[in-house]
């Protein structure tokens, strides 16, 4: 018989990839997988520590922290992601006729938000700044401080599981220390490890800092740059202001929320310090919807 060829319709495949593959963030992509996962608040946020909401996905629990609690659960549910990403299945398994279980589709629904909302706060073409203290997803080896030890081993256990699965899709490699050795100090504002490098400042002020993120801009300066967060209410809402001692000058920023705070401190702190006068505009929240098959 004769072959017939199709005939290849232009975009069909970008087509096909962008209906399974659309921005989405942590909860939604967890949603997707465990459909009515429920969240609990276990810490409320307060001037010193930040708000603490857990999830629990195939009897292990997730937490997460934020400066708020929609913050504190989206932190929550990327943690539980990560136990969704399976060893790859070589051609010498035995499991080599089954189907591969890592959630691809999805996974790469929540990259691609991470990735588009990266660049949407001017984190392009540089190193990501040093882990901030809010907004962090904490595996099951990092629960609190009041876990069991036995409780612990089991944790540190499954974060070594999940940490050598993600190593084996990225060719091998490994981290430079083994996930139990890495501590926590959950009383520090939840930042998530102790391990992690300050990379070295920038020598010289970008050429285009005016129009950067000026976060972005403070932190290839000033890398792991601390900052001391304080939380008030007003007129029954939440209003944070935060301070950084640079070079010996106190910076200040206030706003509705830790970013908004964070991002005039460092307008300020440029201005100040580099004579960068920021004309970066923060763009309005993405509203992310379900795209119906």
């Amino acid at each position: 018989g004769v072959k017939i060829k199709r005939k290849k319709v232009p975009g069909a495949k970008n087509l096909k990839i962008r209906k399974y593959v659309q921005p989405k963030n942590a909860v939604m992509c967890l949603n997707e997988l465990r459909p009515g996962v429920t969240y609990t608040t276990e810490q409320e946020g307060g001037v010193t520590q930040p708000f603490c909401i857990s999830v629990e996905v195939d009897s292990q629990k997730y937490r997460g922290f934020g400066s708020s609690k929609q913050l504190a659960r989206q932190a929550a549910a990327e943690a539980a992601l990560i136990s969704f990403v399976k060893p790859p299945v070589t051609s010498n398994s035995s499991e080599s006729q089954e189907e591969d279980k890592t959630p691809w589709a999805t996974l790469a629904s929540f990259a691609i938000y991470k990735l588009f909302n990266d660049w949407r706060e001017g984190r392009v073409g540089t190193c990501p700044p040093p882990a901030q203290p809010f907004g962090t997803a904490v595996p099951p080896a990092f629960l609190n401080q009041s876990m069991g030890t036995n409780a612990a081993k089991d944790g540190s256990a499954q974060a070594a599981a999940f940490t050598e699965a993600i190593c084996a899709h990225l060719g091998g490699r490994t981290p430079h220390a083994p996930v139990t050795d890495i501590k926590v100090d959950t009383n520090v504002s939840a930042q998530s490890a102790e391990a992690v490098k300050v990379p070295n400042p920038a020598k010289q002020v970008p050429e285009n800092a005016g129009s950067m993120h000026p976060v972005t801009v403070l932190h290839q300066m000033k890398p792991g740059l601390q900052y001391t967060v304080n939380r008030t209410i007003i007129e029954n809402k939440p209003f944070f202001t935060v301070t950084a001692n640079i070079d010996g000058k106190m910076f200040t920023g206030e706003g509705p929320n830790v970013k908004k705070a964070k991002f005039f401190l460092a307008k300020e702190a440029i201005l100040g310090l580099y004579g960068v006068d920021s004309t970066f505009e923060p763009p309005q929240p993405v509203v992310v919807a379900h795209e119906q098959d």
